[in-house]
């Protein structure tokens, strides 16, 4: 009776043993796929994510490379005696603030007989902050009808020419059909008058 009732606690005990191992050995497997479906997942969002930084990437170089050929376009049309085209050109150089074209565009406001031309073209020249090209941007302004684009361009460089607000109050004092003359002039003349505070 002994012998029977041991055999039945070690068969018991065995068979035990043995469903634990099974049930171990499921749950085992189970994480081992979860943690492969897991890294399955990891992977494949990786590559995604790849594939979109190239697909931006080359997106990105794709708009430089169509910009670099914009602005080449722009330079090469500001040799155009068509106004409508220099116009263009320079409006797009602007917006681009392409500053390579600043030597063509200085041609441009010198040698050009069209006040808006030349006054764009300083106002263009001007957003480069390139202080070499400052005495002809004011030569030329001091020489022209003023424009708009032309005092914009003399308000936004540092010049201490005496001058310039000499001709900024003499606009504002007179009479002028274009409104935005007098309110251009009228932001130069704080402009020249800050610079010159932060001189002091």
């Amino acid at each position: 009776m002994f012998k029977t009732a041991l055999i039945t606690i070690v068969v018991c005990v065995l068979a035990l043993f043995l469903l634990v191992s099974l049930m171990s050995s499921n749950q085992a497997g189970r994480e081992r796929r979860k943690q492969e479906a897991i890294r399955e997942l990891d992977r494949k969002n990786a590559q995604d994510a790849a594939k979109a930084t190239g697909v931006a990437s080359e997106a990105g170089r794709a708009k430089a490379a169509q910009r670099n050929l914009d602005v080449d376009q722009a330079i090469a049309n500001l040799r155009s005696s068509d106004r409508d085209v220099l116009n263009e050109a320079i409006q797009k150089i602007q917006i681009y603030r392409a500053c390579k074209a600043v030597p063509d565009l200085m041609h441009v406001l010198k040698e050009s007989s069209d006040d808006y031309i030349a006054g764009i073209s300083a106002q263009t020249i001007a957003l480069c902050r390139d202080p070499s090209t400052y005495d002809t941007i004011v030569d030329e302004f001091l020489r022209r009808n003023a424009t708009p684009s032309m005092i914009s361009a003399v308000g936004e460089i540092d010049t201490s020419d005496e001058r310039v607000p000499e001709k900024l109050d003499k606009l504002i004092a007179e009479p002028n059909q274009d409104e935005d003359v007098l309110k251009f002039a009228r932001r130069a003349r704080s402009q020249f008058h800050l610079a010159q505070n932060k001189g002091n």
